[in-house]
């Protein structure tokens, strides 16, 4: 009884393919075929590990097939039971085959259901797959619409009302003389209306930078100190695909009178620049009903589409894709990987601990390489005591660079069902899970990153930028990509 067992949970349906031919073929095929047939594709569809963990819809064919195999073996067994229970009482030696069945069966459905509740976690990180790209930079915008809107005489709520709404450039009336005065009272008099900031321009041939793909990299720093979600941590990757050279570009949350594409919503509410600092773009879309309407792209959240205009428009650079992260949750997704290790080249002063952290760390840390759990690499990528915004992008880039790195298979497998939940609740991409893996694997490569840059000072000025030297920058890197030739940057 034993040895028909073993064979039945090992191979179903292998005992009755003579006095069952047909349903022992169909055990075969659903309890050992199928699962193999997933595992050879795992092996031999190339694809990076990484994406397929981070495949709902392969995931789904693992889960498929671990019901199938689980099934199957019941039914094989209850098959070989019954089957043997004409001519046969119980043994003593049954309880061994009790025991080998619950010995696979019970670890087989537990892998299902965990496959099944990462499948869940994972899918909504994907939900925003799109093959249009966010921002195109080389859209047109009707100058003959923006020129008669300029022409038209404005009303009072047209015209700037705070001396920061109007360029520095923009026109002022002298005071008048008394006769001046005087004449005025019978003469109508219009409102002028200084003009709108020009579109900033790169400069550089498209067709120079056709084969780079830009992707959007957001941090969202929510909290309960906090209203809504700030993207405190953006940067642009940029990948040239025919020769794998990358670029990380830093963009300070604080940078300074966004411009938006004409014609849009928030270009409507700003037209002289974005009157708070960028990282408040998207709680101000996210709380208000009728910008989240004017960004309203299926499985995009409102915010994102709208800080990639801005910032598209801005930096006159496609945006093709964006990853938004969110640091809360970002550091459950360290954790869940076991943590990340850091080289410092000097002491970093540590922020305030954010409330809820599982852990605390010390006021300082480094210099030196430091092993970081989820809570200590969100204050070191957060901080700004004892230096500047400016050197926490470096950190944000440096940190990015250190986990896409050390990223193994074996952290993701002895905690897959943590890392699958806190991706699910941390991470949303327009991006596919190979894209996603590729650029990981970029990032976290030795040589591929060409070229790194911080627009910050003093390369720029932040708080009043020219944005038509942010573009020329930007379009230098792109172009240093395309070429092999160093920005300079």
């Amino acid at each position: 009884m034993l040895t028909e067992v073993a064979q039945a949970v090992l191979v179903p349906g292998w005992n009755a393919r003579r006095r069952l031919p047909l349903p022992a073929i169909a055990l075969i095929a659903t309890g050992v075929l199928m699962p193999l047939v997933v595992a050879a594709y795992a092996v031999l569809s190339g694809r990076n590990w990484v994406a397929l963990t981070l495949d709902a819809q392969f995931l789904a064919w693992v889960m498929t097939a671990g019901i199938a195999a689980v099934v199957a073996r019941l039914i094989a067994v209850t098959e070989v039971w019954f089957s043997a229970r004409r001519d046969y009482t119980w043994n003593p030696n049954d309880r061994w085959a009790i025991a080998l069945v619950v010995a696979v069966i019970v670890p087989l459905t537990i892998s299902v259901v965990e496959v099944g509740r990462a499948r869940a976690s994972i899918e909504p990180a994907f939900a925003g797959q799109s093959n249009l790209p966010l921002f195109d930079s080389s859209a047109t915008f009707s100058a003959t619409e923006v020129a008669t809107t300029l022409a038209q005489p404005a009303s009072t709520s047209e015209v700037p009302t705070s001396s920061h709404e109007v360029p520095s450039s923009a026109p002022s009336e002298s005071p008048s003389s008394p006769s001046e005065s005087t004449t005025s009272t019978s003469t109508p008099t219009t409102t002028t209306v200084p003009p709108k900031p020009e579109r900033p321009r790169s400069g550089v041939d498209p067709a120079v930078i056709a084969d780079v793909t830009n992707v959007l990299l957001l941090g969202g720093d929510a909290g309960p100190d906090r209203w809504g979600l700030r993207t405190d941590t953006m940067m642009l990757f940029s990948l040239h695909e025919p020769s794998g050279r990358a670029a990380l570009i830093s963009i300070p949350r604080n940078l300074g009178k966004l411009l938006f594409p004409p014609g849009s919503a928030l270009e409507a509410a700003y037209p002289y620049g974005f009157t708070q600092i960028a990282n408040a773009v998207y709680p101000i879309v996210s709380v208000r009903p009728e910008l989240r309407a004017a960004y309203d792209v299926e499985g995009v959240r409102p915010g994102v589409v709208a800080i990639a205009h801005g910032l598209g428009y801005s930096l006159d650079v496609t945006i093709h894709d964006y990853v938004l992260i969110d640091m809360q949750g970002f550091l459950e997704l360290i954790d869940a990987l076991g943590g990340v290790t850091v080289e410092l080249s000097s002491e970093v002063q540590m922020p305030g601990n954010v409330p809820g952290a599982p852990t605390q760390y010390p006021d300082t840390i480094g210099p030196g390489v430091i092993e970081m759990d989820g809570t200590t690499a969100l204050g070191y990528v957060r901080s700004r005591k004892g230096d500047t915004d400016y050197h926490r992008t470096a950190r944000q880039r440096d940190l990015l660079e250190a986990l896409a790195t050390q990223i193994s298979f074996d952290d993701v497998a002895l905690s897959f069902g943590s890392v699958s939940s806190a991706i699910g609740g941390t991470l949303r991409t327009s991006l596919s899970p190979d894209q996603l893996a590729e650029a990981l694997a970029v990032i976290g490569g030795e040589t591929a990153i060409t070229e790194s840059v911080g627009l910050v000072p003093p390369l720029v000025r932040v708080d009043n930028p020219d944005y038509r030297e942010l573009a020329r920058i930007v379009g230098a890197v792109g172009v240093a990509l395309a070429t092999g030739q160093p920005s300079g940057y």
